[in-house]
């Protein structure tokens, strides 16, 4: 082999390094949009203008050439279009949606994992449930305060696009958003390979069967309440049991004073915890407080207290009192209590 010809093949494997190391030049971003009607894959482009192979066919990637409902700023247009848009048959839905007798009470069920269920009621936007396992099925009360969905996979604009085509393809009937945990298509198998690929199922069902629905349990269960506590520090405190031990401890400094002082109530600590909040000690009698409702996100568990004290001038007890409250919770790591205009009383970790 002659000198000339060595100094080009040893280039080669260099070559090819630095063009993996630098990448393909584009990305994909993949909406599988699980309609009622057919299956729809939605594909957006973002990089550099190029080709890009598809089994047999050529893409042409470039830059924005026109206006679209279905374009989102930044994406690529792929032979004249905003996307690359597929549609395939319905697929058997994995998740339904039902709306109970009593109107305000909504069934979400799934047979797979999902990340989150949306509900359009025709107004807006409302989050029915967090992610739910296979299987899992989760009655409500239909929650309030209007939110525009936050899609996993998707990007702002994106999230946009989408929700614009699924609202108006709903007839004037309200929406289920199922946001699946897994993908339900094989990604496409485009060459070169892109450097990165996000990919989002979403499950719609356009209008809600009625049926019976039971009411879910109560969020929280009072296991006690008063206004004579054993806790005599004036300043507001929480606390937070997680095990057996710990409920016995804060159990007696709710109940201490009484004669005879009675047993704690059964807890199961394997899926639920104690939370207490004592407000301290008060120098009449007239002070009370109750629980306006409770809330849970990430760990936490907020309740909400309503605190009442005499109003002047009121006959009340001239004695010593102690209000306070026990809840049996789900199971937390974190409870806050705050009054309902959001200020903080007090809050407790595990």
């Amino acid at each position: 082999m002659s000198k000339g010809w060595l100094f080009p093949l040893l280039l080669l494997p260099l070559l090819a390094a630095c063009q993996l190391l630098e990448g393909t030049g584009y990305r994909v971003a993949e909406a599988q949009l699980l309609f009622p009607e057919a299956t729809e894959r939605w594909t957006y482009f973002y990089g550099e203008p190029r080709e890009v192979r598809l089994g047999e066919k050529t893409l042409r990637l470039e830059k924005a050439s026109g206006e679209s409902l279905w374009a989102v700023p930044g994406a690529l247009w792929v032979d004249g279009n905003p996307v690359l848009r597929e549609v395939g048959p319905a697929l058997r839905p994995l998740a339904e949606a039902v709306r109970g007798v009593q109107g305000s009470l909504v069934e979400v069920r799934t047979q797979a994992s999902l990340r989150a269920t949306w509900l359009y009621d025709g107004v807006g936007w409302v989050k029915l449930t967090g992610s739910l396992k296979e299987g899992e099925r989760r009655a409500l009360v239909q929650p309030t305060g209007y939110q525009t969905p936050d899609l996993y996979a998707f990007t702002g604009p994106e999230t946009q696009v989408l929700l614009r085509e699924i609202l108006a393809r709903r007839g004037g009937k309200q929406v289920a958003l199922f946001e699946l945990s897994e993908p339900v298509l094989k990604p496409l198998a485009l060459d070169p390979i892109p450097d990165g690929y996000r990919v989002g199922a979403l499950l719609v069902q356009y209008g809600l069967r009625v049926e019976v629905v039971t009411p879910p349990p109560p969020p929280y269960r009072i296991l006690d309440q008063g206004a004579n506590a054993a806790y005599q520090e004036t300043e507001a405190k929480a606390y937070l049991a997680n095990n057996p031990t710990r409920f016995a401890e804060v159990w007696n400094l709710a109940v201490a004073n009484r004669i005879p002082r009675p047993p704690a109530p059964s807890v199961d600590f394997r899926n639920k915890s104690v939370a207490a909040f004592f407000w301290g000690l008060k120098p009449t009698g007239g002070y009370s407080l109750s629980v306006v409702g409770v809330t849970y996100a990430a760990g936490t568990a907020r309740v909400i207290l309503n605190l009442q004290s005499p109003r002047p001038g009121a006959i009340v007890t001239q004695a010593l009192t102690s209000p306070y409250v026990l809840l049996e919770l789900e199971r937390v790591s974190r409870v806050v209590f705050a009054d309902p205009a959001g200020r903080v009383l007090a809050e407790a970790r595990e």
